[in-house]
């Protein structure tokens, strides 16, 4: 059985995080709060995509992992996919979501 939280209660979360990291652990240090920021962002979404991940095949290759994660696991987290998919075709890919709902109030 999968568990939903609220979006504004998720809204509200992200903010107050952000307010604790820039006004009240770092407030001296800016770049030391948004690199703490960025690192636990980074680990959310490690474990989001472990989890949703978890009961499928090994990805064969980077192209079949960016088209996962643009139509399967940005639909079940935002409900949407992703405006745009940009590629170098060296293995630099930029995805975009130009209404990315947990920073549209930040």
């Amino acid at each position: 059985m999968g568990r939903e939280v609220s979006e504004s209660c998720v809204d509200g979360v992200v903010m107050e995080m952000v307010a604790a990291y820039c006004g009240r652990f770092y407030a001296a240090k800016p770049e030391l709060a948004a690199g703490r920021i960025e690192a636990i962002g980074f680990q959310v979404g490690h474990q989001l995509s472990e989890r949703y991940t978890m009961e499928r095949p090994r990805f064969s290759d980077h192209l079949e992992a960016i088209k996962f994660i643009c139509k399967d696991f940005w639909s079940e987290l935002f409900k949407k996919q992703i405006d745009n998919l940009k590629t170098n075709h060296r293995g630099t890919f930029v995805l975009q979501d130009s209404h990315f709902r947990w920073l549209t109030r930040v």
